[in-house]
């Protein structure tokens, strides 16, 4: 039965693979690796402006095309529904690098000692990266569901585009997320255990550091004195 799963889901498990080997890559050449991510967070970057300004671009075009001159074309609507999913799904990844998706960590910072903290969001980001790997097999079915449908407007080349290119946003965006997480968690992993993490505005408030006439930075300054 266990043969019969990796027979059927070969192509994900050599992503997931690929993404083991890159994470014992992250650990053992860190250097190498942050110069990798790099370039690899400036194409995600790039990608996302540029599919959002063809979102605008399209968007005003097909609006004064439609309301000046009746015009409406099917292509613009479904095109900048594609382009919305793909800067969702991929952009997502931009927000889990900087480690600003709403997470429920209210229980991790009112822990006092800081090497649990450490230990408790680590597990949390671990466990937000063993459902993004688990997602991979889901994804490539969705590829093979609908690589038999096409979009009913967009065309390349004189074809109908394949529907299953939106689907390979869902599968993207898994790995560049989990390729987010592996970027921001073991810094900032290593900074809550050593207590040297910059405090959060609920945890200045909680500990009646912050007032309302403070900044967070403020309170920190005046917590160091």
């Amino acid at each position: 039965m266990f043969s019969a799963y990796i027979a059927d889901n070969k192509t994900a498990i050599i992503v997931i693979a690929g993404l083991l080997v890159f994470t014992v890559f992250r650990f053992v050449f860190s250097k190498a690796y942050e110069k990798v991510d790099d370039v690899l967070s400036a194409i995600v970057k790039y990608f996302c402006a540029v599919l959002l300004t063809a979102m605008i671009l399209i968007c005003f075009y097909n609006t004064t095309a439609r309301y000046l001159f009746a015009a409406s074309t099917m292509w613009a609507e479904e095109t900048i529904r594609y382009a919305a999913v793909w800067v969702t799904c991929v952009g997502a990844s931009m927000t889990a690098r900087a480690d600003n998706h709403t997470t429920m960590d209210l229980l991790q910072e009112m822990i006092k000692n800081d090497r649990v903290r450490a230990v408790a969001y680590a597990a949390t980001r671990a466990v937000s990266c063993l459902f993004l790997v688990l997602l991979i097999p889901a994804a490539f079915e969705m590829l093979s569901v609908y690589s038999h449908a096409f979009s009913s407007g967009i065309k390349v080349f004189g074809e109908k585009l394949p529907m299953n290119w939106l689907y390979y946003s869902f599968l993207f965006g898994c790995i560049t997320m989990y390729l987010g997480y592996l970027r921001i968690v073991p810094p900032k992993f290593k900074k809550i255990w050593t207590g040297t993490l910059e405090k959060t505005e609920f945890e200045l408030i909680n500990e009646g550091l912050l007032t309302d006439d403070e900044t967070p930075a403020e309170a920190e300054k005046g917590e160091n004195k």
